[in-house]
């Protein structure tokens, strides 16, 4: 299901009224499920720059994070994903975008059930994009 599809189905007429979306998959797993996903999350960014809108997307990070000789650690990690939700709070232009909360194995993903919890607490919309593919 595109982005479009999604932004019309809750009522968006342009994506001109959606400027913010936090990008939200597993970003955790063994290396090739996690750059699967940043892979996944970064192709999704950059399909919402090419319609206008501004991507909050975790997996950026991912380079910032191996920039010392010692990564961040998972919870610096999911710290700063945290915070960057958060400066979404009380915008009527922003969304979360949800590509997918499972990891193989059928395992849930804690860090994004955790940020669709926070989502909803600063009642940022969630918008589960199923079928979405690069």
């Amino acid at each position: 299901m595109s982005t479009l599809h999604e932004m019309n189905r809750l009522g968006y007429n342009e994506m001109n009224d959606l400027r913010y979306v936090f990008v939200a998959a597993p970003m955790s797993g063994p290396p090739n499920e996690y750059l699967a996903n940043c892979s996944r999350m970064s192709q999704y960014s950059r399909s919402l720059i090419d319609q206008g809108v501004c991507p909050i997307n975790p997996a950026a990070d991912m380079i910032e994070g191996l920039m010392r000789s010692k990564p961040l650690t998972d919870e610096q990690y999911k710290l700063r994903s945290m915070e960057l939700l958060r400066l979404l709070e009380g915008r009527l232009d922003a969304q979360m975008h949800v590509l997918t909360t499972g990891r193989r194995g059928g395992q849930v993903s804690s860090g994004v059930a955790d940020e669709i919890v926070e989502a909803r607490r600063l009642d940022i919309p969630v918008v589960f994009v199923n079928g979405w593919e690069a």
